[in-house]
Parts: structure tokens; sequence; C-alpha cells
């Protein structure tokens, strides 16, 4: 008889009991295939404290639960707020790139700025500006494009973010032709 006639299934583990029902053995019942119980999840017993399939007790329980201040201090670098910004203008029809920008006498050099985003973040208002430098495709209406970038950016780096978005400036920098005239013409 093989291990699975015995009442164990493929990965070692014990089979169903006799009669119960549908059983999803190892992995794929951690991956999803078994809707998650609602509401909080039962104390730890003795009779689960052991096995592949017992929740760790920090998986336990809901942020509710903490009953004490925590300390601690929650950053999001410069870089990261740009980033969201540049992938947020891309997003927009109409878009061809971003355009490199300086950052200005008392910035320092940085990816954001040399993507072709600029960010002034208040940390004490909890909000942040942003100046972003894009370069149409030809053909479009420049002014509808730059428009759309300027509430993308504000919608996913609000959203994204959970600060207020003080500002977002667009500049439009340059006009290029889009991506599959301009290999045609090459």
């Amino acid at each position: 008889m093989t291990g699975l006639d015995k009442g164990f299934s493929g990965s070692g583990e014990p089979g169903p009991e006799p009669g119960a029902g549908p059983y999803f053995p190892g992995p794929a019942a951690r991956r999803g295939s078994v809707p998650p119980p609602r509401g909080p999840l039962p104390a730890p017993t003795s009779a689960v404290t052991s096995g592949a399939n017992v929740l760790p007790m920090t998986l336990q329980g809901t942020p509710g639960d903490i009953t004490t201040a925590v300390d601690g201090r929650i950053t999001i670098e410069n870089g990261v707020i740009g980033k969201i910004a540049e992938l947020a203008a891309l997003e927009v029809g109409g878009v061809a790139a971003l355009v490199p920008r300086s950052p200005g006498p008392d910035a320092q050099r940085s990816d954001t700025a040399r993507a072709g985003v600029r960010v002034d973040l208040d940390e004490h208002a909890d909000e942040v500006a942003l100046d972003v430098a894009i370069a149409v495709e030809y053909g479009t209406v420049i002014k509808d494009v730059a428009r759309l970038v300027k509430a993308n950016v504000a919608r996913v780096a609000g959203l994204m973010l959970a600060m207020r978005i003080a500002a977002v400036n667009v500049s439009v920098e340059d006009v290029r032709l889009p991506a599959d005239q301009a290999a045609t013409r090459a």
C-alpha cells in the first residue's frame, strides 16, 4: 500500500477523516484554495499547536488587539515619491517620456530629478508638492495630456502615500513622435 492509501497526503501530512468535508492538503490550503475564516481566529488549542498547517501566534488576532502605543517613525524617501509620480505620469496616454529636470539651486542632484520629477516634501504638514516634466507625443492636445497627468499623479500619489498632495506642477518640455512612428523613420 502507498502512503496515499494509508490516509496520508502526498506531502506526508495526515489525510482527511472519513466522512469529513473537502480536504486540501499542504501548500494549496495556504495559497487560498480554501476561503479564509471570517472573524477573529480562535485561540490556539493543544490540538492545533503542531503540524504543518498551524498559524504562528503572530498571525492570530487583529491590529485592534494592540492596546499600547508603539513608538517609531515611518519615512518615505523622496526617491520613492518621485518614482510613484513618474509611473503615474507615464500611465497617461500621450506622454512620450519624462524629461530630466535640474533639481534647483538648493537641492542636491537626485535620481528623481534626472527622471523628470522634483519632490518637495513637507514632513511637518504631511504634504508633498511635485514638479513633473514631460514630453508629449506629436499629434496630441498638449493641455489635455498635461491636465490628465496632473490629475493622475495627484490621485495615485495621494492614494499610495496617504498624504495630502499640495500641488502637481506639470511642465511640457518636449514634443516627440510616437514610438511606432519614430521606429519607421529610423
